[in-house]
């Protein structure tokens, strides 16, 4: 059998994709433990079957690409939840603001100072500076800015997967338990993967990392070529 045929079909990535998820989440839905992460273990077992099976990364691509394209719909369908908890999100619509604004600003900043003091190339910071940012976010900015697009997807994923394991023990750590915090911190550090975590925790607490997410990529898009520029990028 040419499985050529099945591997360079737009369906392959696709599926693969969407079983691995699936089964990784069923599996680890009753350990209730974010430290089993189904993105973490999904994205891990599907490097392996591709260098095992040597299946080119640009097969794979084709099908994959089509998920990436429901990542718009998915981020605008958080409007539910921020609607059902209007009310508190527009009483504390000044802390939030600021609290984003904060966030965007030291994850920028961090990803190019990460990137200069371990000796890593120019391209190299300009990719790492949207971390924070949804894929979509970042691919733009970094293609747009002088960055690695692939380079900037795999860092965004990296940081989602590490605040989705451990970003609620952080927090937790420094005695941050209310929902807004919570929240807004986990949808401003982590955009979709550390909303997902802030819906588990609470309807109240995705609502605000939904809005933070959004708020997140905006300001990102809008003070990333200052940062840049400020460090000489």
């Amino acid at each position: 059998m040419d499985w050529s045929l099945i591997t360079t079909s737009p369906l392959f990535g696709f599926t693969l994709t969407t079983l691995a998820l699936v089964f990784y989440h069923r599996l680890f839905r009753q350990a209730k433990s974010p430290l089993l992460s189904p993105f973490l273990f999904a994205l891990i077992s599907i490097i392996i079957l591709l260098l095992a099976a040597k299946i080119p990364y640009s097969d794979y691509e084709k099908g994959a690409s089509i998920l990436s394209f429901f990542m718009g719909p998915a981020i605008v369908a958080l409007a539910i939840p921020m609607y059902k908890q209007f009310d508190k999100l527009k009483a504390n619509a000044l802390p939030i603001l600021l609290g984003v604004t904060v966030g965007v600003l030291v994850s920028v900043t961090s990803g190019v100072l990460l990137s200069l003091l371990t000796g890593l190339s120019k391209e190299m910071a300009i990719s790492m500076a949207p971390k924070g940012a949804t894929s979509a976010i970042a691919l733009e900015l970094s293609e747009t800015l002088g960055g690695n697009p692939a380079m900037s997807v795999t860092f965004v994923n990296i940081t989602g997967i590490f605040v989705y394991s451990f970003g609620v023990q952080f927090l937790r750590l420094f005695k941050i338990k209310e929902p807004l915090p919570l929240g807004i911190s986990l949808g401003t550090a982590a955009h979709a993967i550390g909303t997902k975590r802030a819906m588990e925790l609470g309807d109240e607490e995705g609502a605000y990392a939904s809005l933070g997410i959004g708020l997140a990529g905006v300001l990102t898009s809008l003070f990333m070529p200052f940062v840049l520029r400020l460090f000489g990028l």
